[in-house]
């Protein structure tokens, strides 16, 4: 396993921009979400050799609360066509006593348009209404461009 970093960031209101729509996460989509989730971490620095069937397990298990209680209000989705391009989801997790960022992903041929971003945004922002104070999570430290995006929405090292 790759050495992994803890961040966190106190939620403060946030403009998502984008001309995407976006939509909250239901377990209707658990394969679509698995779908997504293999095609986005295939060949990056966060590829294990998982297959689609261990992507299926992740999502279901994301579900089922192992990653903590699924914030499904808070977790969010954007389509283009048949297909999910991008999700930001979210679980509160007891051993930070926060909401997790459990997957931000997005298809290969969709990055670098800010979906991301967006998603994490919007994200942010339901979190804050639903009463929360601060989002953790955890990122490969050789995932340079996803660290970059965490710093730059101010999510720091966890104390």
């Amino acid at each position: 396993m790759r050495p992994r970093l803890a961040l966190e960031v106190s939620l403060f209101q946030q403009t998502p921009v984008g001309p995407w729509q976006v939509r909250s996460v239901s377990e209707e989509d658990t394969e679509d979400l698995a779908i997504l989730l293999y095609a986005a971490f295939r060949g990056t620095v966060d590829d294990e050799g998982e297959t689609f069937a261990g992507a299926m397990t992740e999502i279901e298990s994301l579900f089922a609360g192992g990653y903590g209680r699924f914030l499904p209000d808070c977790s969010f989705v954007v389509e283009e066509g048949e297909f999910l391009i991008s999700a930001s989801l979210v679980s509160w997790f007891e051993q930070h006593e926060a909401p997790l960022l459990v997957f931000t992903m997005t298809r290969p041929e969709a990055q670098r348009r800010g979906l991301a971003r967006f998603l994490l945004q919007h994200s942010i922002n339901a979190l804050r209404l639903a009463g929360y104070a601060r989002l953790t999570l955890i990122v490969t430290e050789a995932n340079t461009p996803a660290r970059c995006l965490y710093e730059s929405l101010g999510f720091r090292s966890m104390v």
